[in-house]
């Protein structure tokens, strides 16, 4: 999101740094995006700290940052912070350089917490998202449903924006499916179901796989499962994924692929018969927008944004949130209806056309300017 948003700016001729904490020891301090855009990459405590412990260092990201802009002599006119521990720093730096603060917290705690069964969301950050739904200048949401979540949980109104994120459609555009497969040294017989996103529990992969378990699998009907997400921090929600599939007897069924190169994903999507994204929640749900570019048919629960990405019965299926027989259902269907899976393709990579960078990088400068032309006043 951040790479292709701050990709358009720097191209329409906005400077765009983007500060985040450095994860490897390779990283370096600067990486160019364009001429106008780039990432600068500070450090800031433990590079394998787990996700949930990284608040613990706030204080010391919010220290290098401020030395970072008094070193290069830097001035801004504004910040866009984006998830709830970067707004913290927005929120400070914008005290002290006087420019407006804005927010894009793509998950919010109460919400999880009130879907996700397996992770507690701590007290600390809920606190500190309704601090800055209070203090910032303004909210960006991708879409209405969102707007509607700040106001029903976060009793919030004031100065929301709707910026939908977009899809690179010269990149996300469908390939040759057999080339596809045998590319990736995958059956040309087999029914594939492609599913991207990081492994954690509000995910929702064992719904999936538990949906799996209820299909006639046979000789004539082989299904397999392709889960693209993961690294070395998300080993125990692996394991516990593994133990499921074995209890199922769905071993040579669901493969777990971990992590690949994003630029890899358009021959994974044009592999694939459908696309499943069986979040409990999602704010949005990019890998489903990105999926429907390449003509691919999307399951999704009735939940958040995937009720923009996913236009039940034209696009593909809304299934019944966490329930593993609505989402069998829906699979049954579009894996026994080739013409059905087809005709769904073509409507998705219609719908995702209405979608692009360039346009939600339109939308977020009128947000920019809207804020600025207020807080001048």
């Amino acid at each position: 999101y951040l790479h292709e948003i701050a990709n358009e700016l720097g191209m329409k001729g906005h400077t765009v740094d983007i500060f985040t904490r450095k994860h490897d020891i390779s990283d370096p301090l600067e990486i160019e995006i364009n001429n106008n855009s780039k990432v600068v990459h500070l450090n800031a405590g433990d590079l394998s700290e787990e996700k949930h412990k990284m608040h613990n260092y706030i204080e010391l990201f919010t220290s290098n940052l401020i030395n970072y802009i008094d070193e290069q002599n830097l001035q801004y006119d504004l910040i866009y912070s984006n998830y709830w521990m970067s707004g913290i720093v927005g929120e400070f730096i914008s005290g002290k350089l006087k420019i407006p603060h804005i927010i894009t917290f793509h998950t919010m705690g109460l919400t999880k917490r009130s879907v996700n069964y397996l992770e507690n969301e701590s007290d600390f950050r809920i606190d500190n998202e309704l601090d800055l739904i209070k203090k910032s200048d303004a909210i960006v949401v991708p879409t209405y449903q969102e707007k509607e979540n700040l106001i029903l949980n976060y009793k919030s109104e004031n100065n929301i924006y709707i910026v939908s994120p977009g899809v690179d459609l010269e990149k996300f555009k469908s390939k040759n499916k057999f080339e596809s497969r045998k590319k990736l040294g995958l059956s040309q017989t087999s029914k594939i179901l492609l599913s991207v996103g990081r492994l954690e529990p509000i995910k929702g992969y064992d719904v999936l796989i538990n949906a799996l378990s209820f299909l006639k699998i046979s000789d004539d009907f082989d299904v397999r499962l392709l889960i693209i997400g993961g690294d070395s921090k998300s080993q125990n929600e692996l394991a516990r994924l593994n133990s499921l599939k074995l209890k199922h007897g769905l071993s040579n069924q669901v493969n777990f692929l971990g992590a690949i190169d994003h630029d890899e994903l358009p021959i994974y999507f044009s592999a694939a018969d459908v696309f499943v994204m069986p979040s409990a929640y999602e704010t949005f749900g990019i890998a489903a927008l990105e999926a429907s570019a390449c003509n691919l048919p999307v399951i999704a629960p009735q939940v958040g944004g995937l009720k923009s990405v996913v236009k039940h019965g034209q696009t593909g299926f809304l299934s019944v949130n966490k329930s593993p027989e609505s989402l069998m259902h829906y699979l049954e269907i579009l894996l026994k209806n080739k013409p059905l899976r087809d005709l769904f393709g073509i409507n998705s990579r219609l719908h995702a056309m209405n979608y692009s960078w360039g346009k939600s990088s339109k939308d977020l400068i009128s947000v920019f300017e809207d804020v600025l032309s207020k807080c001048l006043v």
